[in-house]
């Protein structure tokens, strides 16, 4: 019988595996691998399939600002179980017109000499990135300690570190749990796994697959990323691309995150332009979730999104064009529900709000923490993660469907 069995192997539910494995406790892992071909995976997805995330160290909220101070101080331990690079940078850009820049122009303004972010109005943005073209009264601050992160090593070296701390990695899925006379996790395979305690780490998938009892307050959003491939000369004339945000103004995209050009598997060169799009939907069922990473909106998002990458790297020559699917899961309160269902028994650490990646390690450092103490003994206050439940939530923090934002 294991201490804890941890349940989901994404980003959260691994880091959160590692530091409890490290601190000494029986672990099992049920992390399902990456699927072979998703048009016929039967089984979950997850958010983590793919090379690049963004990582940024300002924020205007304190308590996401000490979730990435956290998260910069774990990085040597993280990259140290990797047989790849986890981390790349020095270097995130936040660009938007002032008025929608998340406070940040009055954060930098407000921070003591020597932070090091540089603020650059529309023509040092257009000198220092002449491969870019901003809209018109856009500004940028340029921070050093940010860049871009490998969500596929990141949680392949959480597992490793947990795997060598005494962890047991099951690699199928879980189709259901039972809490009497003790925990036990179904896998789907028939494995049945008894344990003390049970960590639910599952992301978009949590409602509706027999775990909870009780619905968690949760939104599913739909994602694309836009990948355009290109060669070796472009790659280098594009090199200096910094991690972005930007904040552009377009009838069909918005809210931006773009990578500079990164290999990847396959031996490719893709730049990265994830977006909020025109059609984007909230999705609720497992299965819908599921069809939706096999299947997608079709090959014509390519040209809804295209138009705004092309206009803000005039001139790019790309040799193909691809798709990326992730589903963003949202909470009612804006922070991931890390919170004890039953305590002593049950867990959860559930819904990165799109941040998951950069803030994986702390967020599940403190779901672990919660697991082995039965009880919140971190300063963080633990109200900004409690639980909240179906029917509890009247406004939701997150932001609206595109196709619903006012024109």
């Amino acid at each position: 019988m294991f201490d804890v069995v941890v349940i989901g192997g994404g980003m959260i539910g691994a880091s959160a595996a590692r530091h409890l494995a490290q601190s000494g406790l029986d672990v099992g892992v049920v992390a399902p691998p990456e699927p072979v071909d998703a048009a016929v995976h039967t089984g979950p997805f997850g958010a983590h399939y793919d090379e690049t995330r963004l990582s940024r160290t300002i924020w205007a909220d304190p308590l996401e600002a000490e979730l990435m101070r956290r998260a910069e101080l774990a990085k040597p331990d993280i990259e140290e179980f990797s047989d790849r690079p986890v981390y790349s940078g020095p270097g995130y850009l936040y660009a938007a017109v002032p008025d929608e820049d998340e406070g940040l122009g009055d954060l930098v303004a407000g921070m003591p000499e020597g932070h090091g972010i540089e603020v650059l109005g529309p023509a040092a943005l257009a000198e220092r990135y002449p491969e870019i073209h901003f809209q018109e009264e856009v500004v940028g601050y340029l921070e050093p300690g940010g860049g871009c992160l490998n969500p596929r090593a990141l949680v392949a070296s959480q597992l490793m570190a947990a795997t060598e701390a005494g962890a047991h990695i099951f690699t199928v899925g879980a189709s259901g749990m039972t809490m009497d006379p003790t925990p036990t996790v179904s896998l789907v395979d028939g494995t049945r796994i008894g344990c003390r305690k049970v960590l639910v780490a599952t992301g978009a998938f949590t409602n509706g697959i027999g775990l909870l009892e009780r619905p968690l307050a949760l939104r599913m959003k739909t994602e694309t990323v836009l990948l355009a491939e290109i060669g070796e000369h472009e790659a280098e004339r594009l090199a200096g691309l910094p991690p972005m945000h930007y904040g552009i103004h377009d009838p069909v995209v918005a809210d931006i995150y773009a990578a500079p050009p990164t290999t990847y598997p396959d031996g490719s060169v893709l730049l990265k332009w994830g977006a909020n799009t025109i059609r984007d939907r909230w999705v609720e069922r497992p299965d819908e979730i599921a069809a939706w990473y096999r299947h997608g909106d079709g090959d014509d998002i390519v040209e809804l999104m295209r138009p705004s990458m092309e206009a803000t790297y005039p001139g790019i020559e790309v040799t193909g064009w691809r798709t990326h699917r992730c589903v963003v899961t949202y909470t009612g309160h804006g922070h991931t529900y890390i919170d004890a269902v039953e305590p002593g028994r049950l867990y959860l650490a559930v819904g990165g709000h799109g941040r998951s990646a950069k803030c994986a390690d702390p967020l599940g450092a403190l779901a672990a923490s919660l697991v082995a103490n039965d009880a919140w003994v971190d300063p963080l206050p633990a109200d900004r993660f409690r639980a909240m439940y179906q029917g509890e939530v009247e406004d939701w923090p997150c932001r609206d469907l595109m196709a619903d934002r006012p024109t």
